[in-house]
């Protein structure tokens, strides 16, 4: 089995992020699955940025701890960097390294400061890789100097024994709509790589193999194609971190059929998705924790006039601004209860790419069968991953999603005003399209009558009441236990029983064996009672999530009664990889009650 892991890293601004995505091409071509991640400051240009990949010819779901090859063309990199005040920034990647790995560094880089002698260094000559470039190209070098970045490429691909035909290939298909001058740079890039490199060992031979057609995707393009599928028309959204990836996405990809605006402000945003939602269109809008928090509001208006909306969170570190560029879990305890009043509402997390896939396109049948706002706990480290996806899950999935709209009509079926929020067995009143009738729809935040009208009376207020909070016992009946929780192992029979949501997901999957089982909870609120009665068989049952509180442990015990005892939390703003989940579930079967995790 192949499993290997690779990094790059160097100043953000400088278009490094472009070696992690031609290199995750480059070895999908050659038909390896790729999962990747990369970290970066809350700054624009400058500071440090990497990214590590882990490559497979099986499926794999997170990071490693450890790279078996680094090539870094800038001493940061390797060494760390420290602000003006003295204090660590980041502490370099020289301990990132797995005993007998290898790094490669620039000639820059005084080699007798590494002092590990468990791992291999090399030194390469960028510049003068720069400078062959800029000769054959008869320019200057600062001119060809971007094309480091391909030489990082090709250097990689090289050491893990790739034919650099393919890394040609796919560096033509990357920049072909940048013109020939660019392809033909970044072509010679690769070609004096080579001739500097030659004499070097490859680490290892990847040689291509057959698997289905595969695409790389990021978590972002997996939220805007589920939104595509799902039948969204609107995207508002306000900038924010991580989230205008998504945004930026659909609007460079019209033939998705989404129309994109960015009014003034997130209260602008959420107004103009409810607006459209009433007005019958499917709309949606991305944020993070900080802009949510501005559309509480309109999302209490959107519960009390049964408005289906569907608002992916993207989370990021908080409170306040927080960690922009990081990752965590904080919000979910803020969305179970976002807005003033009660009122039902779905939240609904997603473990990985796929999943967003899926989950993000349901949300618009689930907001207009049900009525009602749908919160899509997105992460940035699912957001920002990248990933090989089957092309033919997406289009299997595409192909099976059937639009489901619910009480939605143009035909009000008698005389008179609509009753807008009729009062009904299922709690789910029509739902009429405005335009195409004469009758008139009345639509309130203030408590109203069916016809939408305000109305104070009591009686009246106990049934909408109940109404609007009363559509919880159908959500749990009509969804298959599929969409509600993937249960993997038997509870009954392992030694412990790992309970988590969200992108903890991977890492999980990749620590299991055969003593555990998992609970991974993708339909959060409301919560389907057979996960009380899952945990209550279980001999011990850990509980998982990125951030202090343990949010959904608490979810849990409000709805269940029942308290896990045991805890494994990550709150640094770093993803969780396998590695050091793997050592904390062993901590937890030896007693340890609660574990914090602090990789990198």
């Amino acid at each position: 089995m192949i499993d290997i892991s690779w990094m790059t890293g160097g100043k953000q601004g400088s278009g490094i992020d472009s070696s992690a995505n031609l290199f995750s091409k480059i070895l999908i071509k050659n038909g390896y699955n790729v999962y990747g991640y990369r970290e970066y400051f809350s700054n624009i240009k400058g500071r440090h940025s990497f990214f590590t990949i882990r490559i497979s010819d099986k499926e794999i779901h997170s990071i490693s701890r450890k790279v078996d090859l680094a090539v870094f063309a800038d001493k940061e990199s390797v060494f760390g960097e420290k602000n003006e005040h003295g204090e660590i920034i980041q502490d370099g990647h020289i301990k990132d390294i797995k005993e007998g790995g290898t790094l490669i560094v620039d000639k820059i880089v005084d080699v007798n400061q590494i002092k590990r002698n468990d791992i291999k260094v090399l030194q390469v000559d960028f510049d003068q890789i720069i400078n062959n470039v800029a000769k054959r190209l008869n320019t200057k070098p600062s001119e060809v100097m971007i094309s480091k970045n391909t030489a990082i490429v090709t250097i990689s691909a090289y050491m893990f024994g790739i034919d650099l035909n393919i890394v040609k290939e796919i560096v033509r298909k990357e920049f072909e709509k940048k013109g020939e001058s660019v392809i033909n740079m970044n072509i010679c890039t690769v070609e004096e790589t080579e001739n500097l490199i030659k004499n070097i060992s490859p680490i290892l031979k990847l040689d291509p193999i057959k698997k289905e057609k595969m695409l790389l995707l990021e978590g972002y393009q997996a939220s805007a194609i589920g939104k595509a599928i799902g039948g969204c028309k609107l995207q508002i959204y306000y900038p924010i971190t991580p989230a205008s990836d998504e945004s930026s996405f659909l609007e460079s990809h019209p033939e998705l059929g989404i129309r994109v605006i960015q009014p003034e402000s997130e209260l602008a945003v959420i107004g103009m998705v409810t607006g459209a939602a009433i007005a019958g269109v499917r709309a949606s809008t991305s944020t993070s924790g900080p802009g949510l928090a501005l559309m509480t509001e309109t999302i209490s208006y959107a519960g009390m006039t049964e408005t289906p909306i569907v608002v992916v969170d993207h989370q990021r570190g908080g409170p306040a601004t927080g960690l922009p560029t990081r990752t965590e879990q904080g919000d979910l305890q803020f969305v179970l209860h976002q807005g003033h009043g009660d009122f039902d509402r779905i939240v609904i997390a997603p473990g990985d790419v796929e999943e967003t896939i899926e989950i993000v396109a349901d949300a618009f049948n689930y907001a207009e069968l049900f009525q009602l706002p749908v919160i899509v706990l997105g992460e940035k480290s699912i957001s920002q991953v990248y990933k090989s996806v089957k092309e033919k899950y997406i289009e299997d999935f595409r192909s099976s999603y059937r639009i489901e709209r619910g009480k939605l009509t143009d035909k009000a079926g008698y005389e008179g005003d609509f009753k807008r929020f009729e009062f009904t067995n299922d709690n789910i009143s029509p739902r009429l399209i405005l335009g195409r009738s004469d009758h008139v729809m009345w639509i309130a935040g203030d408590e109203h009558d069916p016809y939408g009208h305000p109305y104070e009376e009591s009686n009246n207020r106990i049934k909408m009441m109940e109404k609007r909070n009363g559509k919880s016992e159908l959500i749990l009946k009509t969804l298959d236990r599929s969409k509600k929780f993937n249960l993997y192992g038997s509870p009954e029979n392992a030694q412990l029983l790992i309970v988590s949501w969200g992108s903890p997901k991977g890492a999980i999957l990749d620590a299991l064996d055969d003593r555990m089982a998992f609970l991974q909870i993708k339909l959060i609120e409301p919560l389907d009672s057979e996960i009380g009665e899952i945990i209550k068989k279980a001999k011990k049952v850990v509980c998982i999530e990125e951030n202090i509180s343990g949010q959904l442990r608490q979810h849990i015990a409000s709805r269940t009664g029942i308290l896990i005892e045991n805890q494994i939390l990550k709150y640094n703003g770093r993803m969780m990889n396998k590695d050091e989940v793997k050592e904390a579930l062993e901590k937890v079967l030896n007693g340890e009650k609660k574990v914090i995790l602090n990789d990198y």
